[in-house]
């Protein structure tokens, strides 16, 4: 499973214009965590079609990164999704 990491603008419905466009291609939003810090965020979101994923993203002019744990790259590195989790008194065991 491949997980990707976009930045979306602080702005009404960048969220919304993102998963449309995957809902659009067929692909499911298997998991999903999400980071905000005033007008800075990250999303991570693991889907049903990384391919159609990477095309959606490209199509809106998104930004991102990909992420494969079978890797070994633990997803829980990135400093945002740590720090997040930590901030809400969560951690990844």
């Amino acid at each position: 499973m491949i997980w990707f990491t976009v930045e979306l603008s602080d702005k009404p419905g960048s969220l919304a214009r993102m998963a449309a466009a995957l809902g659009e291609r067929g692909i499911n939003i298997g998991a999903i965590v999400g980071i905000a810090e005033d007008t800075d965020g990250a999303l991570m979101l693991a889907t049903s079609d990384a391919q159609g994923t990477r095309d959606a993203f490209k199509a809106l002019g998104l930004g991102f990164e990909e992420h494969d744990p079978d890797a070994g790259l633990d997803i829980t590195d990135h400093p945002r999704v740590a720090q997040g989790l930590a901030d809400h008194g969560m951690g990844v065991g």
